[in-house]
């Protein structure tokens, strides 16, 4: 499992979760662009909040986007939200599963 975290801005909906699907299928580039990144983008949220099973996930991006919109859009560098992997998640399994990715860390 891979642990990973999403917040609004605001923090008024936070929610931990597991991305290790995301991983399954995540092309080898956008693991490593992540892992530059300091293991943090809302990429993981926007492929992951349709699945079944995730529709805390679905309830906070949503939120994100409709609750929090005017304020993205007075600044668009603003992130109306954010999300986090645990590095040591991600590389432990990247080794044992996609250990080419993990060899480029």
């Amino acid at each position: 499992m891979i642990r990973a975290s999403c917040h609004t801005a605001d923090n008024a909906l936070v929610l931990e979760f597991d991305a290790t699907p995301w991983f399954r299928q995540a092309e080898s580039q956008s693991i490593l662009h992540l892992a530059a990144q300091g293991w943090s983008s809302v990429w993981i949220a926007d492929a992951l909040e349709t699945r079944p099973g995730y529709e805390g996930l679905h309830r906070l991006v949503e939120y994100a986007a409709t609750r929090l919109r005017d304020e993205s859009l007075e600044d668009p560098t603003w992130a109306a939200l954010d999300c986090i992997v645990d590095p040591s998640d991600a590389q432990r399994w990247l080794a044992e599963n996609r250990p080419e990715i993990a060899a480029k860390l």
